[in-house]
């Protein structure tokens, strides 16, 4: 079934503390969750977070004294790793404890973007003992909407939800579910080929049904996004252009446009898909296709091969066209190019440069520049202790290897989008069907 989750969640053991502004977000329509913190007869924590928790209320109490495990448990429960939501400390006394909650979640990769410090006491009491909700409320508001950057990301997001409902809405639309199911099935066979007919394989044909599904709504959020005013305030700041900004490279983000958002561990391991970056772990195939010791290459990596902080390593990419993948058709053998991975390569320094050749600064240190039959992806993130990795192909070393030595030899990495791989294909095609050059002497 599909889920119903909470946008605000309330961490705290005293429920006639928060009941005030539970009521103001649940009249104004937002999705509320509170639980019950008290250590004896508390709540459960969710048995893993929630997908789209925006804000959180947290109680730092939940007997005499500050337990930090405690507290970052409960964020660590309901907030996934490295999403974007806002943290609300509200308790007796947030400056004590607030730098360790906050180097306690950056530490499990669940920093807030923003953190208000709110103490209870008699500032935010009303005559009656109750809480100005609505004063702490407004507070929270107005500080978030001092960035209106955010709400341009609100819009695209809510154009990204509208889209998957309307989708799933056309899907679900007057047919029974047997209807639905065959449906589902007829866009597995259509994108992923009839050799997913018949039984088991449930988990490749997931991923081409989910794959089929992320096209869908790739093509239609476009069509779903709301079409409110942007604020004056973006059209003179966030939209306005002058200059190429300057700004430290996110490698992760360079990574979102380079690779799938598929973690190493949810590739299967006999995954042969098209783009598959995968480790050489064979001596034999390493040493026939390797492209450092490439008389032609291994002068310009000098650098890297003699740098104590550079890890290379051997790499291919699968370059199975997607429609002979699709349907089962690549025969017995994997085409594969080959290549290499640079964890955490030398760079050009500024006092390394001269004025000439100051567009150097922060690229890969080399000898002099690469052949035109070479293709660098640079400033990329792997995984949280790889965030600093270069991948160079060389279009000469293209080879095939069987099914079984694939599986056996070779270790999955990471998935290239099929903009990537098909850049990468294009590429490749155009350098080997090049013509020579005839001369007449």
């Amino acid at each position: 079934m599909l889920s119903f989750e909470p946008n605000i969640v309330f961490i705290d053991d005293k429920i006639e503390e928060v009941d005030g502004i539970l009521d103001l977000y649940r009249k104004e329509g937002i999705g509320v969750k509170y639980y019950d913190a008290d250590i004896v007869a508390g709540d459960t924590p969710p048995e893993s977070p929630f997908s789209n928790v925006n804000l959180v209320y947290l109680d730092l109490y939940y007997k005499i004294d500050f337990d930090l495990e405690m507290c970052i448990g409960w964020i660590d429960s309901i907030v996934p790793k490295n999403s974007f939501y806002v943290l609300v400390i509200w308790s007796k006394d947030t400056e004590e404890h607030k730098d360790e909650i906050i180097e306690g979640l950056t530490q499990i990769h669940k920093k807030p973007f923003v953190t208000f410090n709110e103490i209870k006491n008699n500032s935010y009491k009303n005559t009656d003992n109750s809480y100005k909700w609505q004063e702490l409320k407004n507070k929270i508001d107005s500080e978030i909407n001092n960035i209106p950057e955010l709400n341009e990301l609100s819009v695209w997001k809510k154009s990204v939800l509208f889209s998957s409902n309307v989708i799933i809405g056309h899907l679900t639309k007057n047919i029974l579910p047997d209807a639905l199911k065959k449906k589902l099935q007829k866009i597995i066979l259509g994108h992923g080929g009839t050799y997913l007919l018949g039984e088991g394989n449930e988990n490749e044909k997931r991923k081409v049904l989910f794959d089929a599904m992320d096209v869908i709504l790739s093509s239609n959020s476009k069509s779903t996004r709301p079409t409110s005013d942007i604020s004056a305030i973006n059209k003179e700041s966030l939209y306005n252009i002058p200059t190429f900004p300057i700004t430290d490279i996110d490698s992760k983000l360079n990574s979102w446009f380079h690779f799938k958002l598929i973690e190493k561990d949810n590739i299967g391991v006999n995954e042969i898909t098209p783009g598959i970056i995968s480790l050489n772990k064979n001596s034999l195939l390493k040493k026939m296709y390797s492209i450092v010791d490439d008389p032609k290459l291994n002068p310009k990596f000098q650098f890297q091969i003699e740098s104590d902080l550079t890890k290379i390593e051997d790499i291919t990419v699968v370059l199975i066209r997607p429609c002979d993948y699709a349907q089962n058709k690549f025969g017995k053998n994997i085409k594969l190019l080959s290549g290499i991975k640079l964890n955490n390569p030398l760079r050009w320094k500024d006092e390394e440069l001269n004025a000439k050749n100051k567009h150097k600064l922060g690229k890969i240190k080399l000898n002099s520049e690469l052949p035109d039959s070479t293709k660098m992806f640079d400033n990329l993130t792997f995984t949280e202790d790889e965030n600093d990795v270069s991948l160079i192909f060389d279009f000469r070393y293209v080879f095939s290897v069987p099914e079984k030595i694939f599986n056996d030899k070779f270790e999955n990495l990471k998935l290239f989008n099929k903009e990537l791989l098909s850049e990468i294909q294009v590429e490749y095609s155009s350098y080997s069907s090049r013509l020579g050059i005839t001369q007449i002497i």
